[in-house]
């Protein structure tokens, strides 16, 4: 199991109803019904296609919805709606030096979402607060991309976690050299840090530089181990919303109204969405941060002096004006770039190029290719360059992704303009009708329109869509401690949701270390409209199936969007020391074709996965892997049930998908099942209790519920 305690400020309030349930006897996966077979390998056959896609493109799958039953609203929006008019949108940030927009996105989003809840404009929580409502990028990317420690780096006994999940989490792929903060991630990743208790944290706590306070990619990134668990906002719901853009079974693109109704509906509700798309411009950065990366990427070369590759790396960087060089110096840097880039074989020696030629070749991405083939790739990315702007600060960028390619961005949504003209996108390349969003980019004020561009409905890359909703209740912003218990602690790139017929339950079973309150639990959803019934047990020391005692609680809630939900219990349970319980899932799902039971599990690319993909994408020109992830699932922690029948533990189940085809290099986590508890002495100091019977007390002032549990 495990167990943490996060400090905090804030908890999720939400409200529920009663249902319950009832099972068998436990088995192991040899001795299955041929039904709970069947089962089982339709389970695999299903998992078996995220999977696919994901060794395919090496990057996170972002839409999870494979079917949509959609009630439009579209005439409740207004023509145009602009989250900065409220007040709510927090200041351009920069995510310079490293690969980190994805957090920047989450934290942008998350932040108006909670300027909203809190019902404060940006300047009022200013004045309130002292300081700036501004959550850390730097806390979300470092704990999300570095694994928890192993076991060994501490002394016996000092272990701050459960040590059967030491060492879960992401790593880089071995030879790989990559820093973690350019690792990539999503809205998946960042959901599933954030709801294991990592963050969000205010900047003032951790503020994103080194360790000296600067913007410098050699300096000291990394955070200390007791900072993993800090809190200053806690989440509640993390939504997954439909993407605009979708791909047919042919490949091609389809538009998809759904998402874009779906991103209005949480903007009008006061939250920014993050969204991800394919950016056709590398993020700027200031010379010194290039020449930094430059020094980084060739610094290990043994072919030049140090002094000609400094001169080399410098006009690489802008810091060198290349007109200012005479021919001579031109050919020495082209005979430094041969080696520095470990060319050897001149393709350039018979070209006969000229100056302007000799400074195209120098300043390319494509160094190293013949002259022709270079000049070919250079206007081929000009005929797929998505963004139009004529780099005035007045200007207007738009943005329209005219071809279903792969997203590399991740942006914040704040508002849209459904009038917004197509003749303001790239000639020749204008989208099928107006209407775009309001984008707020992490690339600083000195980029796009103060930093802000416009995106098109329509744009084809548009993926990985996803809201941020905080708790905001005074009452638990004065308990200091929460144990959170869960063991999905890998990041997830993938939420699968497998449907079927016949109910399908999915439970956790933990223990309980202190005197505590149970007062939420948690699940994760893969569908629209999904409704999820949480049934809580008080089992017996000697019990091994998670309904093999008594029912303490059972409610049930719906969720518009997928994702990962906090559910409140009607009735708080004061557990003793020792005690031990079960949380079954059960999630209802409406289909065209009548209600479906859902079973929804988290997964990433797994320790296998970087040789087999590598190899497989060694001549097509997909990015080789940059991480990998390691889930560690424990005998007796997650189990599912089909109908009323078995329970079936869930190393069984993933045991089963080891030597399965693509399946075989995921990392399956545990079921995302959690429960928060609070300090009984801290519950009982914060309430006025009078007893109602021998074991249910309720505080007069709140209507708060606490029931003894013997």
């Amino acid at each position: 199991m495990m167990k943490r305690t996060v400090c905090i400020l804030l908890i999720a309030a939400l409200l529920s109803s009663l249902l319950s349930c009832a099972f068998a006897e436990t088995v192991s996966a040899d001795a299955l019904s041929a039904e709970e077979q069947r089962a089982l390998d339709y389970l695999g056959e299903q998992l078996a296609t995220p999977a696919a896609a994901l060794m395919e493109s090496g990057e996170d799958v972002g839409d999870i919805y494979s079917a949509l039953n959609w009630t439009s609203v579209a005439d409740t929006f207004p023509e145009k709606f602009d989250l900065r008019e409220r007040g709510t949108v927090t200041s351009v940030k920069s995510q310079s030096p490293w690969g980190t927009c994805w957090s920047f996105a989450t934290m942008a989003a998350s932040e108006a979402s909670i300027l909203n809840a809190l019902g404060m404009t940006a300047e009022e929580y200013l004045a309130r607060t002292g300081e700036e409502m501004d959550l850390s990028e730097k806390h979300l990317a470092w704990f999300t991309t570095t694994a928890l420690p192993r076991a060994e780096d501490y002394p016996e006994g000092a272990y701050p976690y459960d040590l059967s999940q030491a060492g879960e989490g992401a790593y880089p792929v071995p030879g790989s050299d990559v820093a973690a903060y350019n690792y990539g991630g999503n809205y998946f990743f960042a959901a599933s840090s954030l709801a294991d208790g990592i963050g969000v944290v205010k900047e003032s706590l951790v503020p994103y530089g080194d360790s000296e306070g600067l913007r410098n990619s050699d300096g000291d990134w990394s955070l200390p181990e007791e900072q993993r668990y800090m809190q200053s906002f806690e989440l509640k719901n993390a939504n997954v919303l439909p993407a605009p853009a979708s791909i047919d079974a042919d490949g091609n693109y389809v538009y998809r109204p759904a998402g874009t109704e779906a991103i209005k509906i949480e903007l009008l509700k006061g939250r920014a969405v993050g969204i991800s798309f394919c950016a056709d411009l590398a993020m700027p950065m200031e010379p010194d941060a290039v020449r930094g990366r430059l020094m980084s990427r060739y610094g290990d070369t043994d072919r030049v002096s140090r002094e000609e590759l400094s001169d080399y790396v410098d006009l690489r960087a802008g810091i060198l004006d290349p007109a200012a060089l005479s021919d001579d110096d031109l050919q020495r840097y082209m005979e430094i770039a041969l080696k520095v880039n470990k060319v050897d074989e001149n393709p350039y020696a018979d070209a006969d190029l000229d100056r302007e030629q000799m400074i195209r070749v120098l300043k390319s991405r494509y160094f190293g290719d013949a002259y022709e083939n270079l000049v070919a790739e250079e206007e081929h990315d000009a005929a797929h360059t998505y963004l139009n702007f004529s780099g005035d600060k007045s200007n207007i960028y738009a943005q329209y992704t005219f071809e279903p390619v792969q997203a590399n961005h991740a942006v914040t949504v704040v508002g849209w303009d459904d009038s917004f003209p197509v003749s303001a996108f790239r000639e020749g390349h204008q989208p099928p009708e107006p209407g775009a969003w309001i984008v707020k980019n992490s690339w600083g004020t000195d980029w796009g329109a103060d930093g802000y561009f416009w995106l098109s409905y329509y744009d084809q890359s548009l993926c990985g869509i996803e809201s941020f909703e905080y708790v905001l209740d005074d009452e638990n912003r004065q308990m200091d401690h929460l144990s959170l218990l869960g063991y999905d602690n890998m990041p997830a790139s993938i939420i699968s949701s497998t449907l079927f017929e016949q109910p399908v339950y999915a439970a956790n079973i933990f223990t309980v270390e202190e005197d505590s309150v149970l007062q939420y639990v948690s699940a994760m959803t893969g569908d629209l409209n999904s409704s999820v019934t949480v049934s809580v047990y008080l089992l017996p020391e000697d019990a091994v199936q998670p309904t093999d005692g008594k029912l303490l609680e059972s409610t049930t809630q719906q969720f518009q969007f997928a994702g990962y939900h906090r559910i409140e219990l009607e009735e708080k349970q004061a557990l003793p020391a020792g005690s031990r319980i079960g949380i079954v899932i059960l999630e209802r799902v409406p289909t065209a074709d009548g209600v479906r039971y859902s079973l929804t599990n988290t997964s990433s690319l797994g320790e296998k996965a970087p040789e087999v993909f590598n190899a497989r994408h060694q001549d097509d020109g997909v990015p080789p892997l940059k991480r990998y992830c390691k889930a560690l699932v424990n005998p007796g922690e997650s189990m599912i049930s089909f109908k009323h029948a078995n329970w079936i533990d869930w190393t069984s189940v993933i045991k089963s998908f080891e030597d399965d085809g693509d399946c075989a290099c995921m990392a399956y986590d545990n079921l995302p099942i959690k429960a928060y508890l609070y300090p009984l002495d801290e519950v009982t100091k914060l309430h006025h209790f009078e007893a109602q019977s021998a074991d249910t007390s309720i505080c007069p002032a709140c209507g708060y519920i606490l029931r003894t549990v013997a």
